[in-house]
């Protein structure tokens, strides 16, 4: 198991978890840490997983110039865009937690750090009776939550965070992300203080709006910029 690793989790499906993954692994390889990447469960793809456009999984491996199999770094793979239970129902599949943790626990005796991208939230079901928050406490990894700007994110956060504080997770931080272009209203730009109000949970910055992206976008120097919006720093240890 390695000494460190993130669980990368969001208020919501399409909030930004994908992008902000492929960052912050960027950015640590950068700091010349050996770091892996793991999509545990992938819907809405093809099992070959054919291209880095329609699948988070191969988007973070090219992302991160990695080179293990996609079967280690997304073990479970399911054609309907559904949540992973709807979607093995509907190809009368049955996803095993046990061998997501086992899968996570081989590729993790690879590296010093392991960053994990959820799916959805934290309350998406995986099966009947396991959940994302569910297998976040089974990896024993630490959060990060990815939210958005749009009205109703002060619920969904704050929901998320509680979800996590009942479940016994630790949080590192909230990160904002940017799903549009175009200047923020004076209500959107309140948002994160009066989520660190509510929630007593320390917003590490706002990723920007990036267009056009792709496998080849995060660049040193692309990540000197990123480093003035977010503060990766606070997400390893001193």
């Amino acid at each position: 198991m390695p000494a460190q690793g993130l669980f990368i989790t969001g208020t919501d499906t399409g909030v930004g978890k994908t992008v902000v993954t492929a960052a912050i692994l960027a950015w640590l390889r950068h700091q010349g840490l050996k770091t892996g990447v793991m999509k545990p469960l992938e819907t809405g793809v093809d099992r070959e997983c054919s291209s880095a456009a329609n699948s988070d999984a191969l988007f973070l491996m090219e992302c991160g110039d990695i080179e293990d199999d996609l079967s280690e770094v997304c073990p479970i793979r399911l054609k309907p865009a559904a949540s992973p239970y709807q979607a093995a129902l509907i190809e009368n599949r049955t996803i095993e937690p046990e061998r997501i943790v086992s899968a996570y626990r081989n590729l993790a005796d690879k590296y010093d750090w392991m960053l994990v991208e959820g799916i959805g939230g934290v309350h998406v079901p995986i099966t009947r009776d396991y959940r994302v928050v569910d297998l976040m406490r089974d990896l024993g990894l630490p959060a990060v939550v990815v939210t958005r700007y749009p009205l109703g994110t002060l619920n969904h956060t704050v929901l998320t965070l509680d979800a996590l504080k009942q479940n016994g997770i630790p949080v590192k931080g909230i990160i904002f992300n940017r799903t549009r272009s175009g200047e923020l209203d004076a209500i959107e730009q309140d948002q994160p203080r009066l989520i660190e109000a509510l929630s007593g949970t320390e917003v590490l910055g706002e990723f920007p709006f990036i267009d056009p992206l792709d496998t080849r976008s995060f660049t040193p120097e692309r990540l000197q910029q990123l480093e003035s919006c977010v503060r990766f720093s606070r997400l390893i240890p001193a």
